[in-house]
């Protein structure tokens, strides 16, 4: 327990550091870093890959898609994406006697949504003047959700949500989740909502209705994505996907859910608003 609260300090004081840059590039190497772990962990610890060139090549193309939508080259996205896919399928020509198309379809799969999801947040930024409160309430679906479900579980968890994928997980636990999630969404915007209210001067209108039913979806979404991630951890017979945090995990353990949440809020906040801009 002290490992697990030691490094989860440790996180957090990164994690702080990255919103304190938030509009600067500085996030968009933390989700290029991010990405780009995340990809290693799904293709190396799993053993999925077992090319190290087909491993390289999916590493450069995570640490670059966080850039695209920031950089806004013409044609950049397009032309890096094709000369990836050129580059995969070329070694698979190449190389077919040591190259598996089970290598190169999963690494290219795998090295395109995961950077791609990720960079929702890079988007939330960009396009949003208020961005960074899409991003916190991204946080708060994946992370206080899941910490709100494990304390509900441990404290009123009676019946088994999927036993054959993750036995320690409850529907009691679930509905402490969503709950949770729902009460921090609201104080979230709240917070937010006087901080610009008070230090800048801008007047908000939250559509409480409209967070509150965000909120619950996004919790579910969450739970997908951890069983998700429960179900690969399974078939691939490892507990965890890395260790670079101690008492945690990978950093696919940690953003498992993120990966779910981050894209379905972005996508979410372009037909429901949940605010508006008084003054």
């Amino acid at each position: 327990m002290k490992q697990r609260m030691i490094s989860a300090a440790v996180a957090l004081v990164i994690l702080a550091g990255v919103f304190a840059f938030y509009e600067t590039f500085v996030l968009n190497i933390a989700v290029s870093l991010i990405s780009a772990m995340a990809v290693f962990e799904l293709l190396h610890a799993t053993g999925y890959v077992k090319s190290k060139a087909l491993l390289v090549f999916s590493l450069g193309y995570a640490l670059v898609v966080p850039f695209f939508s920031t950089l806004r080259i013409h044609g950049m996205q397009v032309y890096v994406t094709l000369g990836y896919f050129i580059l995969m399928f070329g070694s698979l020509l190449l190389y077919h006697t040591d190259i598996r198309f089970e290598e190169v379809a999963i690494s290219f799969f795998i090295s395109l949504v995961v950077p791609t999801a990720l960079s929702s947040i890079i988007l939330m930024r960009d396009r949003y003047s208020h961005g960074i409160l899409y991003v916190l309430l991204c946080c708060v679906a994946a992370w206080i959700s899941d910490s709100c479900a494990y304390f509900a579980g441990r404290a009123f968890g009676r019946h088994k949500m999927a036993p054959l994928i993750s036995p320690h997980k409850t529907i009691e636990g679930a509905i402490g989740g969503v709950v949770g999630c729902c009460i921090f969404f609201m104080l979230t915007c709240f917070c937010y909502q006087q901080y610009q209210l008070h230090l800048h001067g801008v007047q908000m209108v939250f559509s409480w209705g409209t967070i509150a039913v965000i909120s619950i979806f996004c919790s579910l979404v969450s739970i997908v994505g951890d069983l998700m991630a429960s179900v690969v951890k399974r078939q691939t017979g490892i507990k965890d996907f890395g260790k670079i945090m101690p008492g945690h995990g990978g950093v696919m353990d940690r953003f498992d859910s993120f990966l779910f949440v981050a894209p379905t809020i972005y996508l979410i906040l372009q037909y429901f608003p949940i605010m508006t801009i008084v003054n």
